[in-house]
């Protein structure tokens, strides 16, 4: 049967429209002729034969498609599944347009990121005023919040001559996959706010926990001079403590259209795996005593700024998982990546966690330009490329050229490889060929750090 989802795809919810199939192209032509030429030979059943014919051509050219008028029941099985669970969904549509559909054929239009694991989400049928028609299938779910509101229909006429289109709205019906994230860290820099924070960097002065001696200053505050080196040896020593700062710390997830690309046998985009390790990275960052912020690379905005707590991070978190910004549908801009509103929005004092597939030179434009303007960068990128074919291998290959035109200006790099951590997410570990040694490393509420 003709696939109903792609006949609808460029028609928006509630929209319809009413095209010729051509079926009957020239058939007009044909009976004329037929009539003509029996009347010219005087044969009276080539002469019926050739009136048939202009008669049914007419008829087809005159009528068109059924315009219906459905009800549509439609029950999901579970609205707030697990990743991987199956849900079953069940369809079922009514005839109520008062007259017989003589070829209905309707899909139900899937969300974007779910696929049919069992049954079929489409039927073809004759329908009888009165009469219901019902489908069942099954999806695995995914992260991501997924609406199902319409559903393509197609009717014909019984000629076939005309179809008539339309994505009919029905009762919305939300689907919540919440993926459960883990708990991991990335290096960062010494960039901090003077603000009083639980995290140390390095940073010296006036503090609570003791850091070390250096010779008396004129200046020097009386009471951070070691009295008891004094006592002892008649010589002037200032103590010097450990200033804890806020560091604040932007997760910026590459979105853009180009991110969107998937390995071969594997249907999740380069979005979906980098959301993935940004939610890790919430947990543990926000651990860690950092402010932490979400930001989207992509013309749909999203901006949350760095902050703490509880409630701020099940809102990061939610960002992740439901907003259209990481959605399964890449956005319809290929160009606009939403950098300048970016930079506009982005604090001095915050450092960047980019994670990104990188599977462009634009990946690698981003991270150098924020570098450049005075944030400590860090790249998280997960590796979509395969090695199934040349062209596959070229890619992967180019990739590993931009993390290194990375790490030559300085900028780390975690290369983000696949865990087992259950409902898709993903573990971490260090590149080999990172520079860390300059840099402090945030470790999980389990002191676990890098795995």
């Amino acid at each position: 049967m003709t696939d109903g989802a792609a006949l609808g795809a460029g028609l928006a919810r509630g929209e319809e429209r009413l095209e010729r199939t051509g079926r009957w192209n020239g058939v007009y032509g044909l009976a004329l002729v037929a009539t003509a030429v029996g009347i010219l030979v005087g044969t009276p059943v080539v002469i019926l034969a050739g009136l048939a014919g202009v008669g049914f051509a007419a008829y087809s050219r005159f009528t068109d498609a059924p315009d219906p008028a459905l009800a549509v029941e439609r029950h999901v099985s579970d609205t707030d599944p697990d990743p991987g669970d199956t849900v079953r969904v069940t369809l079922t549509v009514t005839n109520e347009s008062g007259a017989t559909l003589p070829d209905l054929r309707f899909c139900d239009d899937v969300p974007a990121g779910l696929e049919v694991v069992e049954g079929t989400a489409r039927h073809t049928t004759a329908l009888r005023p009165g009469k219901r028609a019902s489908i069942a299938y099954e999806f695995e779910a995914v992260r991501g919040r997924h609406e199902f509101d319409s559903l393509t229909v197609v009717t014909r006429d019984l000629s076939g001559a005309s179809r008539r289109v339309s994505r009919q709205a029905t009762d919305r019906s939300t689907v919540v996959c919440r993926p459960r994230y883990d708990e991991r860290s990335v290096p960062l820099g010494d960039l901090a706010t003077q603000l009083t924070g639980s995290r140390p960097v390095s940073a010296t002065g006036e503090g609570l926990a003791f850091h070390s001696l250096r010779e008396y200053r004129t200046g020097d505050s009386l009471a951070s001079i070691d009295w008891n080196r004094f006592a002892k040896d008649g010589a002037l020593a200032t103590r010097r403590f450990d200033q804890p700062r806020t560091v604040k710390v932007v997760l910026l997830v590459d979105a853009r259209r180009p991110a969107y690309v998937t390995a071969a046998g594997d249907r999740r985009p380069g979005v979906d795996v980098c959301a993935h390790a940004a939610g890790a990275l919430v947990g543990g960052l926000t651990d860690g005593g950092c402010h932490v912020g979400l930001a989207a690379l992509s013309p749909r905005s999203l901006w949350l700024p760095p902050a703490s707590g509880r409630t701020h991070r099940e809102r990061l978190l939610d960002a992740l998982t439901t907003d259209e910004a990481f959605g399964w549908r890449p956005p319809e801009s290929a160009t606009d990546d939403g950098f300048d509103r970016l930079r506009s929005q982005l604090p001095g004092d915050a450092q960047v966690v980019f994670c990104s597939p990188f599977v462009d030179d634009r990946a690698v434009d981003v991270a150098r330009a924020l570098d450049a303007r005075g944030h400590d960068v860090t790249v998280a990128s997960p590796d979509v490329t395969a090695t199934d074919s040349a062209y596959r291998r070229l890619a992967g290959t180019e990739r590993r050229l931009r993390l290194d035109e990375c790490r030559r200006t300085g900028i780390p790099v975690v290369e983000w490889s696949e865990g087992d951590g259950g409902g898709g997410t993903r573990s971490a570990r260090p590149s080999d060929a990172s520079p860390q040694s300059d840099r402090a490393v945030a470790t999980d509420g389990g002191g676990a750090g890098w795995r």
